[in-house]
């Protein structure tokens, strides 16, 4: 096991950006899947919420992994530079209240790679400034949340003063026999050190499952994708405070509830780094 030095948020980056709002997921189906859609009774609450839980996480209270590939860029004067390639795997459990609402715990592990070599970094030479920083190895959380029927987000009280955040489910159409909803997340954070900067981040997780695996009920979760886009203000470690611009990540992956179906890259990284949270991951997840 390589010795790094790990960052370990005390504030997880969803801790910062769950908040309360209220979102209301339609899903609209054609004629098309007419008989498969009605099978699924979209205008319960319950029902809606639960159904969502299957496609973003697990029904039956184990571990789902959502993992995502991709690539870090800086948009400086209009002009985007790619700067690195980002891993990001997000453990979930999620528990179903007798409400019909769902407890649920989020742990992240974030890798910042070379991008022609794949490799982890622990150091990156900036383009910007020509300085070389440490890139912090991030295990981010665990974050505990709620997630009532109205599809709002509760995540209070806030780890510190001063956050803003709005969180909301949209729906889209259903295409091709598919169901896809985005999950998109505006946050606001203040300075954490004297004379730093706030931190402003937009996200949008968008998420696909087929519509026919849905009707069928015993499954806890359905094979789905999920295709991330985020825009955030450059990170403390970056050292660029100075730079006038922001960072945009740009990945794809899925939702799996197999550790065996992890890229082969990843599974490499989390033995290497973090061996033990992963061997621990139930310990983490506890609600």
């Amino acid at each position: 096991m390589r010795h790094r030095r790990i960052e370990v948020a005390n504030i997880s980056r969803r801790g910062f950006s769950i908040g309360v709002s209220c979102g209301i997921a339609q899903f609209i189906a054609s004629s098309g899947q007419a008989r498969t859609a009605a099978s699924i009774n979209w205008d319960d609450p319950s029902e809606r919420l639960h159904t969502m839980i299957r496609i973003m996480g697990r029904t039956d209270e184990g571990v789902a992994i959502r993992w995502i590939k991709g690539v870090l860029s800086g948009i400086v004067d209009q002009e985007t530079t790619q700067l690195l390639g980002v891993s990001q795997q997000i453990f979930t459990r999620h528990q179903r209240k007798d409400d019909g609402s769902f407890d649920a715990v989020y742990l992240e592990l974030v890798y910042f790679t070379d991008l022609e070599t794949g490799k982890v970094l622990d150091k990156w030479n900036n383009p910007y400034t020509g300085r070389k920083v440490t890139v912090p190895a991030q295990v981010l959380g665990p974050t505990r949340i709620k997630i009532p029927m109205s599809l709002s987000v509760i995540n209070e009280p806030y780890a510190m003063e001063g956050i803003k955040n709005k969180h909301w489910l949209e729906p889209l159409p259903i295409v091709g026999g598919d169901v896809a909803f985005n999950e998109r997340i505006d946050s606001y954070v203040p300075p954490m050190t004297k004379g730093g900067a706030p931190l402003k981040f937009h996200e949008v997780f968008a998420f696909r499952a087929p519509f026919e695996m849905l009707a069928d009920r015993s499954s806890s979760h359905v094979p789905a994708t999920v295709d991330k886009v985020n825009v955030i203000s450059w990170r403390p470690w970056m050292e660029m405070s100075e730079i006038n611009g922001v960072s945009m990540s740009r990945g794809a992956g899925r939702v799996i509830v197999n550790y065996d179906e992890l890229p082969m890259d990843l599974n490499r990284n989390n033995k290497e780094f973090y061996p033990d949270v992963v061997r621990d991951m139930d310990g983490y997840l506890k609600i």
